[in-house]
């Protein structure tokens, strides 16, 4: 290669290598869910790329990432510079969503629009404000501020239309916003169109069910947008103010998006349309994230009041009665709930929580059996399946399951590993633990103090236990095992008062008293022990 050639050379090479780094980098941030500086990267690969095709793919990635934010403007934007740097380009559907799909067939129209010859501007009032001649001037805008002007003589149009003829007006005024990147007033006009439409073919004296906006609004709560949910239900709800399906999803919408206030609003204007179970499970679904627990309660038990075979009901009831710490309420509600739908996941846990709690761990791990049976891979069901194995001595088994929860739930499940552990004998693992753990300092030195007197150190978990008994004094707990490990220093006068001590208190075993009985006898026998005679010496050799 001639010297001349050479710098060139370099520079594209470095130009390709520049490009493929922002667009791996790109990439590597749209798959972590960091949409933003993707679209920052996918822009600055456009520039470094010269190859018009592979350009025209990193614009449609770009529009990807644009519409993931949804910025629809500039999503289209980057597809009509797609179709600039390749007019052939096409779109497989597959692997897009129809809303995408839509977007790009919009823009790919717009590129194979011809331009309109400059002509004398139309008289105020004539064909220029009519749907045909304002969706062609949309089809032709080039910016946002074409768009913009569009818009206004829409809304022009808008109040002067009929309401026979307002579904196409607003159909144009939801596709002007979707140029816009205005995707909520979008969503909104388009609920307006269903509710008009359904209104319209709606059999006279009979209910109004915009079914396609209904359906819409539930897809969108089910995938994570019920702030665009909430949008298409408020332009139902223009036309139809006192839809009660719409109402439903509306607050169904507002749960999910926290806006908790306006839920209740919602469900309880429903409720003026007719009382039903659902409507009462979102309302005290409502209550439980607004913290009015008593309120939860009575919207659970009117749900299963209507319907007394409703085994979501009962399951919520018995769910809120264990928060509530009501546990034969719990115990009552789950059964039946349960008996009604074996396959009730939640449920299920929580009665296996019960049962632990009531000291069946066999009847525990029946339950988290069927549990695991519908989620197998369960970390949060595993765990306490480790818990309840523990419980009924099978440590071993317990260990692995118990490693699963924690990774997943490490509050819930960390202090039971531990104490599987200390059961294996592998008391330096289960003391690395607990030093870097932060929870409950009694639990956490309790097991630290039960783990050093396995070790054979009695003298280092005396110290520990003495630092509880300073801040939990009236705890038999942590007064019995300081009396068992002064018994394992052979200082047993001291372990008698302990064990004396701890006889009463809560959390102290029932036979603290046969054992500092036990303590007692010991340290009689110590004093034996030291006041017998001297063994005589030997006798003198001849």
């Amino acid at each position: 290669m001639r010297p001349s050639a050479l710098v060139p050379a370099l520079l594209l090479a470095a130009a390709v290598a520049g490009a493929q780094t922002a667009l791996n980098q790109a990439a590597e941030a749209y798959r972590s869910g960091d949409f933003r500086r993707a679209a920052r990267l996918f822009a600055d690969a456009t520039e470094q790329e010269s190859d018009s095709v592979k350009r025209a793919d990193i614009r449609v990635q770009l529009a990807v990432t644009e519409f993931n934010l949804r910025d629809r403007a500039r999503a289209e934007e980057a597809l009509a510079l797609a179709l600039q740097d390749n007019p052939h380009l096409e779109l497989v559907a597959d692997f897009y969503t129809p809303e995408f799909m839509t977007l790009f067939g919009r823009a790919k129209a717009r590129a194979a629009a011809p331009r309109p010859t400059p002509g004398p501007p139309a008289a105020k009032g004539t064909a220029a404000l009519t749907p045909v001649a304002i969706r062609q001037r949309l089809a032709q805008a080039v910016d946002s501020t074409e768009v913009d002007t569009i818009l206004l003589d829409i809304e022009r149009l808008e109040t002067t239309t009929p309401a026979a003829g307002l579904v196409e007006v607003l159909e144009l005024k939801a596709d002007a916003f979707d140029r816009l990147g205005r995707l909520e007033d979008s969503l909104e006009q388009r609920g307006r169109v269903a509710a008009l439409r359904a209104t319209a073919l709606a059999t006279p004296n009979t209910p109004v069910v915009p079914l396609e906006a209904l359906l819409e609004g539930r897809r969108l709560i089910g995938t994570g947008r019920p702030q665009d949910a909430e949008s298409m239900m408020r332009g139902v709800l223009a036309v139809l103010p006192s839809c009660v399906p719409a109402l439903e999803v509306l607050g169904e919408a507002q749960l999910e998006s926290g806006k908790l206030d306006d839920a209740f609003t919602a469900l309880r204007t429903a409720m003026l349309g007719g009382e039903k179970p659902e409507l009462w499970l979102l309302l005290g679904e409502v209550e439980v994230r607004r913290k009015r627990l008593p309120g939860a309660r009575d919207a659970f038990r009117r749900a299963a009041e209507s319907d007394q075979g409703n085994d979501r009901a009962l399951a919520a009831l018995g769910l809120l009665s264990a928060r509530m710490e009501d546990l034969p309420s719990s115990r009552e509600y789950l059964d039946r709930a349960l008996q009604a739908n074996g396959t009730l996941f939640e449920a299920r846990v929580v009665r296996g929580q019960i049962a632990l709690v009531d000291g069946q761990p066999s009847a525990a791990i029946t339950h988290f059996q069927r549990a695991l049976q519908v989620r197998p891979d369960d970390p949060w069901a595993i765990g306490w399946m480790g818990a309840a194995q523990l419980t009924s001595g099978e440590v071993q088994a317990a260990t692995g399951r118990l490693r699963t929860g924690a990774r997943a739930h490490a509050t819930t499940f960390t202090l039971a590993l531990a104490e599987a552990l200390r059961r294996e004998g592998r008391h330096e693992e289960v003391l690395s633990m607990l030093n870097t753990m932060t929870g409950p300092s009694a639990e956490i030195g309790l097991l630290k103090a039960r783990c050093l007197i396995d070790a054979g150190r009695p003298g280092e978990a005396s110290a520990t236990l003495r630092a509880l008994v300073a801040q939990h004094p009236s705890d038999g707990r942590i007064r019995y095992l300081l009396g068992v490990a002064l018994h394992r220093e052979r200082s047993w006068a001291a372990a008698e008062v302990e064990l004396a001590g701890a006889v009463g208190m809560a959390g102290a075993p029932e036979f603290a008293k046969s054992a500092a009985a036990n303590a007692s006898e010991a340290g009689r026998a110590q004093t034996l022990l030291d006041a017998a005679h001297v063994p005589p010496p030997p006798p003198p050799k001849d």
